[in-house]
């Protein structure tokens, strides 16, 4: 039986998902820089992956660069206030990896069968090695 778009960017996001929740194993990423700014706050124990792009952004909407483990309430807060996920991906790329990014989300980008199975297939293995 012959995948489907819709099934091959279920399974996309689901490895992405377990790649990113096996990097990011130590919870919430923008949990810690919340609590410095209101040390009282407290996020969700359900654990998303947060893009920091819109999923929109197809260009990078699989790209791990682009996608970090958040809690469910820092997830909803990345709407109104993305400059702390921002900071965290600063930290972690580095300011030019940070623009490379920014750079290559504004690509337009249409993904054709066989380059999702690819790029499916390249998270897979990714996934194994680690």
């Amino acid at each position: 039986m012959k995948i489907t778009r819709k099934g091959i960017e279920k399974k996309l996001n689901e490895i992405t998902k377990e790649i990113v929740f096996a990097r990011d194993s130590e919870g919430c990423v923008t949990c810690p820089i919340w609590k410095k700014i209101k040390p009282d706050f407290e996020g969700s124990w359900i654990m998303q992956p947060g893009h920091l792009f819109t999923r929109g952004a197809k260009s990078v909407k699989w790209d791990l660069r682009n996608v970090y483990k958040q809690c469910k309430t820092c997830n909803f807060l990345h709407e109104y206030h993305p400059d702390i996920l921002t900071q965290y991906a600063v930290k972690v790329l580095g300011k030019k990896g940070y623009e490379k990014l920014v750079f290559d989300r504004h690509q337009v980008r249409r993904f054709v069968m066989p380059e999702l199975e690819e790029l499916y297939e390249k998270l897979k293995k990714q996934l194994n090695e680690n």
